[in-house]
């Protein structure tokens, strides 16, 4: 399997980053499908703004299960020459790979959170603690440690592992748990309704002038 993947990785470097052809039909349609149904999570990238960001395995999964391109979803209908089927996740890879050179996304590097940013949370917390422990009295302060105590336990058993984001300087599709940041957002319809209606009212009343005298003297009363 590592051979495998090792092969698979070195072809991939070696296709281009601006692939000359358009996207096909089916490229488009992965695309919305994955837009709107892969889980995505939201973190920092680059210390400036924030982003959406998958998982590689995540979205070979849903595609190879849930997605209307799945061996399962196509049950005992036969399968067309040259139709598209996620029958194997080789197969998936390449295929999102294309979707990385249409700058569909990118690939990101997981970086954790530096530990002297938590040390210095940490420390203006402590010094929070402080001054207020010092207006408790002793119960008070044999109650707040034990129940201290019990809300440390719990928020280390809560506690996730913050991370942030940087660019991958490898842009390939891998199998993996590497963080892929969106690039692609698309306009929903919408919005071209409602810049379509603006642009007809606009254009109505440029045409006050040539209005039927009955509607224009109704209109004065607007």
């Amino acid at each position: 399997m590592a051979e495998r993947r090792k092969s698979a990785t070195k072809k991939l470097e070696k296709l281009s980053m601006n692939p000359k052809t358009p996207m096909s039909r089916e490229q488009k349609e992965v695309t919305d499908w994955l837009k709107v149904n892969i889980p995505t999570k939201k973190t920092k990238f680059l210390h400036s703004h924030v982003v959406d960001y998958f998982c590689g395995n995540r979205a070979i999964d849903l595609l190879m299960t849930d997605s209307p391109w799945a061996p399962c979803s196509k049950g005992k209908v036969e399968v067309e020459d040259g139709q598209l089927v996620f029958d194997t996740r080789d197969k998936c890879v390449e295929f999102l790979d294309n979707l990385l050179r249409y700058k569909m996304f990118h690939r990101a590097k997981k970086i954790p959170v530096a530990e002297k940013e938590k040390k210095e949370k940490k420390g203006k917390k402590k010094d929070d603690k402080v001054e207020t422990m010092d207006d408790r009295t002793d119960t008070d302060l044999d109650k707040g440690s034990e129940t201290g105590e019990e809300e440390k336990v719990e928020k280390t058993e809560k506690k996730k592992r913050k991370i942030r984001l940087d660019m991958h300087l490898e842009q390939i599709f891998v199998d993996s748990s590497d963080a892929y940041v969106w690039l692609y957002d698309p306009i929903p319809w919408y919005y071209w309704v409602c810049g379509g209606g603006i642009c007809l009212v606009l254009i109505m009343f440029c045409l006050f002038p040539l209005w039927p005298r009955v509607i224009r003297r109704g209109s004065h009363w607007l």
